[in-house]
């Protein structure tokens, strides 16, 4: 990398500083191992082991593929506005374009807040981070990422990308019906009527949705199916249970990844439980979980927290379109 790009990397990492600190954020610093994870059947773990010196004991060790479960700790704690820029790791991940088993991540969490103030509040960071823009009649190069957000709830991109809304599809045998009439690659031996609904959506929405999603404005996906599992609060609206969640998509790239947490105590039992079993029946690398992570949500406070993928929101910043261009060094 050269010595410009190393500075705009910098100077990107030094903004988003200052712009939390500003607004009385608490920067935090937390481990990048752990005994247990946050069960999330979406990816897979690094596993290590930490050899006590003298005894030889070998105590199991993960590398976070999140800050998420030391962040949430201290916000139960000190029910404090907090931000944390810091390296991720991801294993089975592909290198190159827009992905890498090593990363940087920028998590912020706002409390007494909502999804939809978060989405704010990253606007006015955009707004920080972007140059100022054009004059009026002036073409804008970075109109892709320049706030307000067009929202899209996620029933509504299926219904004008793929022919349908997801809320007319409570079961998998819809979506079944619907990925063969789009077309979708399927094998005679694993039909879509064996697929579980949460797996035929991601299907479709990565080749029917994703690919049409606008790539000249930001783009706020938003609201997603409560059958996808995550650490969301939900709502009842059209017949099903959805997720205050949005994903941002800037030219077709996936930048952030954003909730109203979920505070029920028992609704995050059970999360851990379900994940828990998935993982142990389908996951490369074994995890341990802390079965009483849920006790720290006895006394949690409503807030909002978002994830923002950094090196792709400098690769977007700089031009480029892939994070190949902004990383010092490629795995």
């Amino acid at each position: 990398m050269d010595l410009e790009m190393l500075e705009f990397r910098a100077s990107v990492m030094q903004k988003i500083r200052a712009f939390f600190i500003k607004k009385g954020f608490l920067e935090l610093d937390t481990p990048a191992l752990s005994r247990d994870l946050i069960p999330e059947t979406c990816l897979e773990v690094f596993k290590t082991e930490y050899i006590k010196p003298w005894t030889e004991e070998k105590i199991p060790l993960y590398l976070v593929p999140s800050p998420e479960i030391y962040i949430k700790k201290i916000i139960s704690q000190h029910k404090k506005d907090v931000f944390q820029i810091s390296k991720c790791y991801r294993n089975i991940e592909s290198v190159g374009n827009i992905h890498s088993p090593e990363f940087t991540m920028l998590e912020y969490y706002k409390m007494n807040a909502s999804y939809m103030d978060t989405a704010r509040l990253t606007e006015e960071l955009f707004n920080e981070l972007l140059p100022p823009k054009p004059d009026a009649g002036q073409p804008d190069p970075f109109s892709y990422m320049r706030p307000p957000f067009y929202h899209l709830r996620i029933d509504d991109a299926f219904k004008q990308y793929a022919g349908f809304a997801l809320s007319s599809c409570p079961e998998s045998a819809d979506l079944a019906r619907h990925a063969r009439e789009l077309g979708l690659e399927e094998s005679k031996d694993n039909p879509f009527e064996s697929w579980a609904w949460d797996e035929i959506y991601e299907l479709i929405l990565v080749h029917c949705v994703e690919p049409h999603l606008p790539k000249d404005v930001p783009v706020m996906l938003m609201d997603y199916p409560a059958k996808v599992p995550c650490l969301a609060q939900e709502f009842y609206k059209n017949g099903m249970y959805w997720k205050e969640r949005f994903e941002l998509y800037c030219a077709g790239i996936e930048l952030c990844n954003c909730y109203s947490e979920e505070t029920d105590p028992k609704k995050i039992k059970k999360y851990f439980e379900d994940e828990s079993e998935q993982k142990k029946k389908f996951a490369r690398i074994q995890h341990e979980t802390d079965e009483n992570y849920w006790k720290i949500f006895e006394s949690f406070p409503k807030c909002s927290g978002n994830a923002i993928g950094v090196d792709r929101l400098i690769a977007l910043l700089s031009g480029h379109k892939t994070i190949e261009s902004v990383l010092p060094f490629l795995l």
